[in-house]
């Protein structure tokens, strides 16, 4: 039994030698744990949790505000992997029936990205593993490192249009790419935008992420530009993305979400 510090809980958590069990209601958790090597430790997650491919197979007891109580008192997880902001109040229901919960911090930063890696192997005691791990993304955020050259206006669909502003791991990206978030000088993380503010960001480019791509949703982004007085954004060059790839906080954000933007913004 090790004893690891949270900043969330500003705390130590009593963490067994070696970890046998794990539950991870955060998709990033879950994706970065299958980085690591140790997914076959994990016996339940959050219905979102599907990186990589194995993690589908593995039950899902739960989203970001419920989990199935009576799986956790049968299985009795070592960890719990939970995260901040919508999931506040269940990790507060699961710390105060007993459990050992570990909330990880939402990523205000590619930075913030490697440093979950680094506190997910520290509470695993896969060391080795998850500083080869924080290595080889580095690597890949230092090759893909461009001087921002185009204005860029990103909308995700989560029930309506909504944007990224400065302390966001997305708005650090296009930076690193090569590209200049037209609300990157805005405080909020996320946030509906004004269309003004929009027109006003002269974007040079339109990156639009459904909740999962089709024509139908690609036609129905369209339509919603009209409708809000922002027409002239069809004439840009518009990006589709297949769906919950920038919104994701793990590893292959870095992997595959950089250097998909870099290719974009040099296109």
């Amino acid at each position: 039994m090790v004893k690891i510090y949270n900043e969330i809980l500003d705390e130590y958590l009593e963490i067994p030698r070696p970890v046998k069990k794990i539950i991870s209601l955060d998709p990033a958790s879950t994706e970065t744990i299958f980085f690591l090597g140790y997914g076959e430790k994990i016996i339940g997650t959050d219905a979102f949790s599907y990186r990589p491919e194995e993690a589908k197979k593995i039950p899902k007891i739960g989203s970001y505000t419920h989990v199935k109580m009576e799986f956790l008192e049968t299985q009795k997880p070592d960890i719990i992997f939970t995260t901040m902001g919508a999931q506040k109040d269940l990790t507060k229901l699961l710390l105060n029936n007993g459990y050992n919960v570990y909330p990880i911090g939402v990523a205000s930063s590619v930075s913030k990205i490697l440093n979950n890696i680094i506190i997910i192997g520290e509470v695993l005691g896969i060391y080795e593993k998850s500083r080869e791990l924080y290595l080889n993304l580095l690597k890949i955020i230092a090759e893909n490192i461009s001087s921002p050259k185009i204005n860029v206006y990103l909308e995700f669909d989560l029930g309506g249009p909504i944007t990224a502003g400065f302390p966001t791991h997305v708005s650090d990206a296009i930076r690193i790419a090569g590209g200049k978030n037209i609300f990157d000088k805005f405080e909020n993380a996320y946030f509906e935008p004004n269309p003004a503010d929009i027109i006003e960001g002269n974007p040079d480019i339109v990156i639009y992420e459904p909740k999962r791509f089709s024509e139908y949703e690609k036609e129905r982004f369209l339509r919603s530009l009209e409708n809000r007085g922002l027409g002239n954004l069809i004439s840009k060059k518009i990006f589709y993305t297949k769906g919950d790839f920038l919104a994701h906080q793990g590893p292959s954000f870095i992997s595959d979400g950089i250097p998909w933007l870099k290719s974009i913004f040099s296109s």
